[in-house]
């Protein structure tokens, strides 16, 4: 899963070799009928979005990263013949056939893992937050313009046809007006503590130094940022993309812990924004209840003339100027690609009534990875760009940083891609 620390020091000149030995076969460029990828973390998100990825016509695991025994098991029970490495350099220069890399590990090694791929000839779908720092951000967008390969930030709002809905709604007919406001909201009742397996296996070697801190990484600050990162890179991508492409301004932050259990990042956030245009932009979020809205997250964008509210990927409803509410049907947007990738209006009047199974969320997880072996066989551009990717951790870096120390940041232009 996470690259052995002496291999991590070495792990660009291991991934050159790979690189030069993929040349030379000429497997990686070459579109195939038959797409064969891997996997690098196999926990949670890892088997969700290999799972999605196996729905692509035409696509096969080859391979896997991963070090954790339990979690090989439950992936060999989506690909029984899966090879499975613990060094992904190895893996990279391993595999003669493969094409193109998930990766889903903790958010500090992304970047790592991600420039070694692409270094070896690799496309590459990276999990959100894209990064660990926007110095690695940056070392990505570098490696793949270097290489050449495509880069794929999964963010899948940039995959939901609900999101490109309600920027129709909002900047190409303005139905609420001028937009003054955006609040961002995700709560739900949960302490991210999960239980710990029964396992002997010494994980220091990747960094870990106790089993907790592997099963449990989100909770140290070593290994990811919390819950701005982990789900306010979503929420503040959309915002700004709602906003018509609007970058934030300057950011003010407070956190907490009441989980008084060792953790180190916060599980009650919020932060504000001063967006270009003097739109406010606030996130909040909280493990100690879910009654937002009666749902547990979603965008609710305040105009002049109304409302829109978008809920948990699912539907967007619009209040005017009396409060009264309307729903508004995925039909409103008609057929779209995304791309490359079309979207036809039956498909999406099917997901957006399969409310139980998920409705367009559940969609726009499949529908990303369609784009993506489009992308590998194609060589087109994602909806989800690397360029989106590091101006997304951008407010969130800063907005995290802003809790811990309870002050405030101006943000530059340079920042951002």
């Amino acid at each position: 899963m996470v690259l052995h620390r002496r291999t991590f020091l070495h792990h660009t000149a291991a991934s050159l070799v790979a690189a030069s030995a993929a040349a030379a076969r000429g497997k990686a460029d070459a579109p195939s009928e038959n797409l064969h990828f891997a996997i690098i973390g196999a926990g949670g998100q890892g088997l969700r979005i290999t799972g999605n990825m196996l729905k692509v016509q035409g696509t096969k695991l080859t391979c896997a990263c991963e070090i954790n025994p339990l979690q090989v098991e439950t992936l060999k029970q989506l690909a029984p013949n899966v090879r499975i490495y613990e060094d992904w350099s190895e893996m990279l220069a391993m595999e003669r056939d493969l094409q193109a890399v998930l990766i889903a590990l903790p958010e500090h090694t992304h970047a790592a893992a991600a420039i070694a791929a692409m270094e070896a000839g690799k496309d590459v779908f990276c999990e959100k937050p894209m990064a660990y720092s926007l110095e690695q951000g940056r070392e990505m967008l570098a490696a793949r313009d270097r290489t050449g390969r495509v880069l794929q930030i999964g963010q899948q709002r940039r995959s939901n046809p609900l999101y490109y809905l309600a920027e129709r709604l909002l900047q190409k007919e303005g139905l609420i007006g001028e937009i003054l406001r955006v609040d961002a909201f995700w709560d739900r009742e949960s302490d991210w503590k999960r239980p710990l397996p029964n396992l002997t296996k010494d994980f220091s070697p990747w960094g870990f130094a106790t089993l907790d801190r592997l099963i449990n990484w989100r909770l140290y600050r070593e290994y990811g940022h919390g819950l701005m990162t982990e789900n306010g890179t979503h929420q503040m991508d959309a915002a700004g993309w709602l906003l018509g492409g609007r970058r934030p301004m300057r950011v003010c932050g407070l956190g907490t812990s009441r989980y008084r259990d060792g953790r180190e990042t916060h599980d009650i956030v919020s932060a504000e924004y001063m967006y270009e245009g003097d739109v406010i932009v606030r996130f909040t979020q909280d493990f100690h209840q879910g009654f937002n809205y009666g749902w547990s997250y979603g965008e609710l964008f305040l105009g002049t003339e109304g409302a829109l509210r978008v809920t948990a990927e699912q539907e967007v409803v619009v209040y005017d100027k009396k409060r009264q509410p309307e729903r508004i049907s995925i039909e409103r947007l008609g057929e779209i690609e995304l791309g490359g990738v079309p979207c036809t209006l039956a498909e999406l009047s099917a997901a957006e009534a399969n409310r139980e199974g998920g409705g367009l969320r559940t969609y726009s997880y499949e529908h990303e990875m369609r784009i993506f072996a489009h992308a590998v066989r194609n060589r087109t551009q994602p909806t989800c760009t690397g360029e989106i990717g590091l101006n997304s951790i951008v407010p969130t870096i800063f907005g995290t940083d802003c809790q811990f120390d309870f002050t405030y940041r101006e943000f530059d232009k340079s920042l951002f891609a």
